[in-house]
């Protein structure tokens, strides 16, 4: 089967990423259709790889799903004769990304001159937490830059305690940010842009900016009144046209009528028509919402999609991952791929960049340093001596 040319085809990245941010911002790129070399810790590798859960034959199902279709190498970096061949290595690639505190690279004797010299047309992006600002020491995991960010706290129980997010968003944020740094850099550098003192193209993509940028809504009631967005907000709560109910058999249903088309022909097809007279009744909404959850409880879910879901409300199931990945229409317009696992079985997982096309064929991630010997010989060095220096662990 012929394969389509994707917009990164012939593109090298150097990945020295870990962990979800990097992962999923590679990800993409190799979804793009780049060729990400992934240079590994020679002592363990990237900790995706020990990230539960497991599969059968021993692999972080989370490893799989952000570094599927990649290569890995493994270079010690604090070792002279590794930092070498990592210089090579950039000086026959395209784009270095990495996710290091500011200074790491520096004190490894990899700063931006010595980057530029080994590759002045570079694309160089960095993650960090906090940037280089007076936050730049610091350690930072999603959920400490998520409560810098304003998100936590969008969300409360009944006891006023704010929520643990669900999902990542700051880690998936920069993920998606730094791959939209790589994009631009490389058509910064194929316009012939050039750093005075270091690459062509330098970007700092840090997890807090990321995650503030992506907080629109909360960004809009400040612009708009000068002051912190309220909790619940029409999207987290305030609305009960707006929410998850429970079925007579348990199973969940989404109500996302917030237009009063949608939420009108709810109530006309459940054969209520007075609920569409109080949805945006602000001091009713309990008693809305108290309605609602008797009308949903009353009838298993499957009945209300059948009378529902087909019929411009706005109304869908709650599912499990587990059930999205099994989704024909999914399967059926390629935006799912198959997982090859090492004992020989295969998986299912979602296509990072799922609106283009895919080959069809099962995608691999790579063991630790399996292409070592090969990415190195093709840059004319010697694997066989740099593993007797320990520059490969």
């Amino acid at each position: 089967m012929a394969t389509a040319a994707r917009p990164l085809d012939g593109v090298r990245v150097v990945d020295l990423t870990r962990l979800l941010p990097g992962g999923y911002a590679t990800s993409l790129l190799a979804g793009l259709g780049a060729d990400v070399v992934k240079v590994e810790d020679p002592r363990g590798g990237d900790g995706l790889r020990v990230s539960p859960p497991y599969t059968a034959s021993g692999e972080s199902g989370l490893f799989l799903a952000l570094c599927r279709g990649k290569r890995s190498i493994t270079l010690d970096l604090k070792n002279p004769a590794g930092r070498d061949a990592l210089l090579a290595l950039v000086g026959s690639s395209h784009v270095l990304v990495d996710s290091f505190r500011p200074g790491v690279l520096d004190r490894l004797g990899l700063g931006p001159a010595e980057l530029a010299a080994a590759n002045p047309a570079l694309v160089h992006v960095s993650m960090t937490a906090y940037g280089e600002g007076v936050r730049a020491a610091l350690p930072g995991h999603d959920l400490n830059v998520e409560g810098y960010a304003g998100l936590v706290g969008l969300v409360r129980g009944a006891d006023g305690q704010a929520a643990l997010p669900a999902f990542p968003v700051a880690d998936m944020a920069t993920g998606l940010q730094t791959a939209l740094a790589v994009v631009a850099g490389l058509r910064a550098a194929e316009a012939g842009a050039a750093g005075s003192d270091g690459p062509a193209f330098r970007a700092d993509v840090t997890m807090l900016d990321s995650a503030l940028s992506l907080n629109v809504v909360g960004q809009g009631t400040v612009i708009a009144a000068a002051t912190a967005p309220p909790v619940p907000d029409v999207l987290t709560g305030a609305l009960a046209c707006y929410g998850v109910y429970r079925c007579a058999d348990g199973l969940e249903i989404v109500l996302a009528a917030l237009e009063p088309k949608f939420f009108g022909r709810v109530a006309e097809l459940v054969g209520d028509p007075s609920l569409a007279q109080v949805q945006y009744d602000i001091v009713g909404q309990d008693a809305l919402r108290g309605r609602l959850t008797t009308l949903f409880a009353s009838r298993p879910r499957q009945d209300w999609l059948d009378l529902l879901e087909a019929d411009d409300t706005c109304v869908s199931p709650v599912r499990g991952t587990d059930a999205a990945l099994a989704d024909d229409d999914l399967r059926d317009r390629g935006v799912l791929e198959t997982v090859a696992l090492a004992d020989g079985s295969t998986a299912t997982a979602a296509r990072p960049v799922a609106w283009l096309p895919g080959t069809g064929e099962p995608v691999a991630a790579p063991a630790l340093g399996a292409d070592t010997d090969a990415v190195l010989a093709a840059l004319g060095l010697d694997p066989a001596a740099l593993r007797s220096d320990g520059a490969l662990g």
